[in-house]
């Protein structure tokens, strides 16, 4: 008899979040540029996107309640559960951070990077573009978000998820440290928009 036997890990959710949701942040992120105040971080600086936060208190409040939902999903799908952080013997109660959004310009990229905390996220609000033109202009991994992860043999494994215009309201919700980076993209002079 065999069997194949393979190693519990954590992956990602991709999901699309409720149209209402979308549409709500959408209208916060056609004027935050102007509006909002600018979110610094250590991945700030030339040839990296601005970061705005998001200020609507509903917009905030909504997200929110979304994002909690989906932790109740990540731990049923995966049967692993990273936000198991106990302080001596209590699990920590969970507390969005304040979310911002990315204008990235052609040819900006996000460096490899992860967050602090237990989950992270990106939805995209503006795709300006189709996967196919950018990976004939610009390569394999034109425009691409990656994850970087190691195997069971200590190999850099990546999954690469190409974008396109249709991906408007698409999420990306995993475990904070995971680490991803953002690739350029190179056929349109529109903004790239993400919330993180």
């Amino acid at each position: 008899m065999i069997r194949d036997m393979h190693f519990h890990n954590m992956g990602y959710l991709d999901v699309t979040i409720p149209t209402p949701l979308f549409n709500s942040l959408k209208t916060e992120c056609d004027t935050a540029l102007k509006n909002n105040k600018e979110m610094k971080s250590g991945l700030s600086g030339a040839g990296v996107p601005i970061h705005k936060y998001v200020e609507d208190k509903n917009n905030l409040k909504d997200l929110e309640d979304y994002l909690y939902s989906l932790v109740e999903v990540y731990r049923e799908k995966f049967g692993l559960d990273p936000s198991d952080t106990k302080t001596l013997t209590n699990n920590l109660p969970f507390k969005m951070g304040k979310p911002w959004i990315n204008y990235q310009k052609k040819y900006q990229f996000i460096p490899k990077h992860g967050h602090d905390g237990i989950f992270s996220y990106t939805i995209w609000m503006n795709i300006p573009y189709n996967a196919d033109e950018e990976l004939k202009n610009g390569g394999l991994h034109a425009s691409t978000f990656e994850f970087t992860y190691f195997d069971t043999q200590g190999g850099i494994r990546s999954d690469n998820i190409q974008l396109n215009k249709t991906d408007n309201g698409r999420m990306l919700f995993f475990p904070a440290t995971m680490t991803h980076q953002v690739y350029p993209f190179y056929t349109s002079d529109d903004y790239r928009v993400s919330i993180s």
